[in-house]
Parts: C-alpha cells; structure tokens; sequence
C-alpha cells in the first residue's frame, strides 16, 4: 500500500508565477508550488533545513528533496536561458514512463515497447494515456527522439532507472526531471516526486 503523501503547510504566496528571460522565446520549467516555498523558507528567510521542514509540516529529508529539486530546476533555467513558472496547487503534473505493459509499471527501461503518460491532479491520476514508442526495436538516440516528444506532451517528469547522462541533459534543457526507479505501482504515483 502506497503512503500518502502529507500535506504542505504553503505560506508563501509568490506575487509574480512567470519568469521569463528577456527578449527570448523559450519554454518555461514548472516550479512546484513546495519548492517555491522551501526556496522562499530556507534562502530568503535562511532559516536552517530542520526549521524549514518543520514550517511546511514534513520531514527533514522530505524537506532536503524538495529544496535539491527547486535548485536544480532554478539552476537549469539560469544556464540554458529557460523561463520559470511556479505552478499552483490546483495545476496538473504530467508523468511520462517507459514499460512493456501498459497497466504495470515494471521492468522500466527507455527502450520498452510503451510510453505511458499520466495526468496527476492534487495527487490523484485524472488521465493516462500510451502510445508505441518510437524508440522499440530501434537505434534512434533517446536525447533526440524523446526529448522532443516528451517535451510536445508536456511531460514534467520521466521515470526510468537507464537514462544516460547525454538524454538527461538533453531533458533538462526542456525542463523535464528524471525520477530514477525500476518499478512503480500505479497506486504510489501520486508520491513520487
């Protein structure tokens, strides 16, 4: 049985959702609403990890998590030129995996025969949908042909243990995170990240 995920305390209301950088056309990364506060509680106000997990109501390594992937995701916008957005509460997440059946989440490799995407809302799937991946039985490069269509299907985050650094990098240049497991019950997708 899957946990469930505890609910933030989120104080912080940011003022401005969309940073873009100047005179550039470019795709924006999702901040989640959590990392935005972690950011607002632990490097605006510099209060230490424990007090700031404390304020959001979750634990001190729950808490170290969300701050790495705030300054990854801030990190990643600064040096490739990409804009930031900080998603609300009430937006969707799009989760995209690599699997040979498309109920079971197992065995997960970049190469399997299905690409299954799932629409989460408030920690609940609203939408899951699979198409062939392209990359089955073939030599395509992963960096090329799966980026760009997760990108069109504007994934947030993939899950796959046997992402290269190559695809990784091509990946975050679009703002797409990697979560790195093997397996995955649909039941624990809204726990993830």
């Amino acid at each position: 049985m899957a946990r469930t995920k505890s609910k933030r305390e989120l104080k912080f209301q940011p003022k401005f959702k969309d940073f873009i950088p100047v005179g550039v056309k470019t795709e924006s990364i999702d901040l989640l609403h959590e990392e935005i506060e972690a950011i607002y509680l632990m490097d605006f106000n510099d209060l230490y990890q424990e007090d700031a997990a404390l304020s959001m109501g979750v634990s001190r390594t729950t808490f170290s998590r969300i701050i790495k992937s705030a300054r990854t995701k801030i990190a990643t916008a600064l040096i490739n030129g990409k804009g930031l957005h900080v998603r609300a509460e009430n937006q969707a997440l799009n989760i995209a995996l690599i699997c040979d059946d498309e109920e079971n989440f197992h065995n997960l490799s970049i190469h399997n025969r299905y690409i299954v995407f799932v629409q989460l809302f408030e920690g609940k799937v609203l939408q899951t949908d699979s198409i062939v991946n392209p990359l089955y039985q073939t030599d395509l490069k992963p960096a090329i042909v799966l980026t760009k269509l997760l990108n069109e299907n504007g994934v947030n985050y993939l899950i796959t243990p046997d992402a290269g650094e190559g695809f990784k990098s091509a990946l975050l240049t679009k703002g797409i995170f990697i979560v790195e497991k093997e397996y995955i019950k649909k039941d624990e997708l809204q726990t993830i990240l």
